[in-house]
């Protein structure tokens, strides 16, 4: 909705710490003050952090992504006709709508930040944001939580006094999901899955890749409904505007315990195929509450753990399919949706 605000220029944390600590001496765009009050911290990592916030005329809740727009590389910032230049995140959400896709509502921008403002959806799995029972996923792309230097870092500390801590909501996503229910029978599996199967190929059709498929990218309910959120990593592949020649990728900003072989080894790669292996990933977490791979190296070897749990020969043969070394054998997320075992049970 808005082009940058030319605001004064204030040098502070906001520009150095992850947090939405930041926030709490950071003059906000006024357009943004008008329109919504700042709740809790949803999320925090190397390229920004999220926050709740409620629209101050009907009281509906919001989820706040906010970006550094330094920390966007350039290749990622696009044009759109009635926002101008602004991050490929923001220009993918505002031009897609599906049911299982977080929803954008709003966006504003500053010297600092870009601000996505998206639909809040989910339920809190846990009680305390620290009952987390194993460690989230490593993500290769992970930046460090400072930008600049220890020496300018420590002066800051020094001269810019810690505010007060915004609140920490306890997550909504599938990870946390899952470490409520150790794991889920096969048919509500099944239907999670598709919901996730059904936006990746609604991407795909639009020439679209997410390139960051995991549970803690996917909020979920309390009725089992999925919504699919942090486009940070996505592209738009050349097929998107017309070009339908083979295009492999080079860089990789995901998470390793999602990561293909062919990425894991340092390959160009297909975004489509090394998508459908992230989600052979996925499937298997939410049928065995584990991920598939103890390491790299069965990862690159293309063996995943024996299952703990029983479930259909048809899922294992899915799931066997999806997680073929070769990204040559490994199915379409079409030819995923249309496998035997979604016409079971």
């Amino acid at each position: 909705m808005n082009t940058a605000y030319n605001q004064p220029y204030y040098y502070n944390k906001a520009q150095l710490k992850p947090s939405s600590a930041c926030l709490m001496n950071y003059p906000l765009h006024p357009d943004f003050l008008a329109n919504y009050i700042i709740g809790e911290e949803l999320g925090a990592g190397g390229y920004g952090f999220v926050v709740s916030a409620r629209e101050r005329k009907t009281g509906i809740e919001r989820a706040v992504k906010f970006i550094y727009r330094h920390m966007v590389p350039s290749h990622s910032w696009v044009k759109d006709n009635t926002l101008g230049h602004i991050p490929m995140e923001i220009y993918i959400l505002k031009n897609i709508r599906h049911p299982n896709i977080i929803g954008y509502v709003d966006s504003y921008q500053d010297r600092c930040f870009c601000y996505l403002v998206m639909e809040l959806h989910g339920t809190q799995w846990t009680g305390s944001p620290d009952n987390n029972n194993f460690p989230r996923s490593p993500a290769l792309s992970e930046t460090s939580q400072s930008t600049c230097s220890s020496f300018l870092d420590s002066l800051i500390e020094e001269y810019l006094p810690e505010p007060p801590m915004i609140k920490r909501r306890t997550s909504c996503d599938l990870f946390e999901c899952i470490e409520k229910h150790n794991y889920f029978q096969e048919p509500l599996a099944k239907m999670i899955f598709q919901q996730i199967a059904s936006c990746v190929a609604y991407l795909d059709i639009l020439g679209i890749c997410h390139r960051d498929i995991k549970d803690e990218n996917i909020v979920i309910d309390d009725q089992y409904q999925v919504k699919l959120i942090d486009f940070g990593a996505a592209v738009v592949l050349p097929r998107h505007y017309g070009d339908h020649t083979k295009y492999l990728m080079t860089q990789f900003h995901g998470t390793v315990s999602f990561a293909s072989p062919e990425i894991l080894m340092g390959r160009p790669y297909k975004a489509e195929s090394a998508e459908v292996w992230s989600l052979g990933v996925l499937l298997y977490t939410i049928l065995f509450g584990e991920i598939p791979f103890h390491d790299t190296k069965m990862a690159i070897a293309g063996r995943f753990a024996q299952p703990k749990v029983e479930v259909s020969p048809t899922c294992l043969n899915l799931i066997s399919w999806m997680l073929q070394r070769s990204p040559e054998h490994r199915p379409t997320i079409h030819q995923v949706l249309m496998h035997p075992w979604f016409s079971e049970f």
